[in-house]
């Protein structure tokens, strides 16, 4: 028996030595020079109609500078909605707003100050329903004369940027997709944990030609069909949203897994007119030192049924030679 153990013991050794570790690095950015709002603006314009939209700069630099604007279309990045500029100016999208803003010029500002800069957004006249959407940026460029040695210059490069997001309203197709859902540990999905789950991501395609801003209930079960923890999805004013045709994974943190076992995250996700879709995803959280008694217990119970089988097939052989 002794030697059973010893076995035992030797075959679960590299499990003993199983463990990750995930190291973040923090990414530093220079700063821009200005400070903006809002970051974002929504609008519903008919075709002709036309609305004011109010920009306000600041200067948080250590000297004088300029900001100059211009208009840009971006994509979603089809994960935290973020969006991707499109720094072309001869590549167009179809879902831009370069064609509802009117009199958008630049500023000059000195050191601290803010100013207001108020742009005309109008709908085309014959604009087709739908969702669009771009991001008005401003760069800071240092005054000619400053030098860019200086301790608060900037870079020819450094921009701030508002989000217009404009809905014109019309024959709209709200429709959304549930195409996944997904479990992190430390930033890692997945469906067996060997550590404590954090995260749930809910991804989201949207399938119509407007704006969808999904919410509902999110609802974490625990062993016994417990619940142990709820969440509301993009309960945030206002909403977020996710662009026609494009996909969005909304994450937030989960709590309350403490014991190891069977989990199952359900999400009732509702949008546009009231239509919910309903998922479903298990997962299994077993920590490393249950893991290695899992293993150990098998092992042992493989190493005493061959001992067991050896034993009697070796006394078997013994009492036929006795015959």
């Amino acid at each position: 028996m002794r030697k059973t153990f010893i076995l035992i013991v030797l075959l679960a050794a590299p499990a003993l030595l199983f463990s990750s570790q995930r190291i973040g690095a923090q990414e530093t950015s220079p700063g821009s020079g200005l400070g903006i709002s809002p970051v974002l603006s929504e609008f519903n314009l008919k075709p002709g109609q036309a609305d004011k939209l109010d920009i306000n700069l600041r200067n948080i630099t250590g000297g004088d500078i300029i900001a100059e604007a211009t208009i840009n279309d971006f994509v979603s990045d089809n994960e935290s909605g973020n969006p991707r500029i499109i720094t072309d100016p001869n590549k167009k999208s179809p879902n831009s707003i370069r064609d509802f803003v009117i009199g958008l010029e630049g500023a000059s500002l000195a050191k601290g100050e803010q100013k207001k800069i108020t742009v005309t957004l109008q709908a085309p006249d014959k604009i087709p329903p739908g969702a669009y959407y771009g991001i008005i940026r401003f760069k800071a460029v240092p005054v000619s004369g400053t030098s860019s040695s200086q301790p608060g210059a900037v870079a020819l490069t450094a921009s701030v940027g508002t989000i217009v997001l404009i809905t014109v309203p019309g024959n709209l197709r709200d429709q959304i997709q549930l195409t996944n859902l997904f479990v992190y540990s430390n930033k890692k999905a997945g469906s067996f944990f060997t550590s404590k789950p954090n995260q749930a991501g809910i991804e989201v395609k949207n399938l119509g030609n407007g704006f969808a801003q999904p919410f509902g209930a999110i609802e974490l079960t625990g062993n016994f069909n417990k619940k142990i923890f709820s969440y509301q999805l993009n309960n945030s004013t206002p909403r977020s949203s996710v662009l026609p045709g494009s996909t969005r994974i909304f994450k937030n943190d989960l709590k309350n897994i403490n014991q190891p076992g069977r989990y199952t995250l359900t999400a009732n996700i509702a949008y546009g007119s009231g239509s919910v879709l309903v998922a479903k995803k298990t997962f299994w959280y077993i920590p490393v030192w249950l893991a290695v008694v899992i293993l150990l217990v098998l092992l042992f119970l493989i190493v005493a049924t061959y001992r067991l089988y050896t034993g009697r097939t070796g006394g078997k052989r013994r009492f036929k030679k006795r015959r």
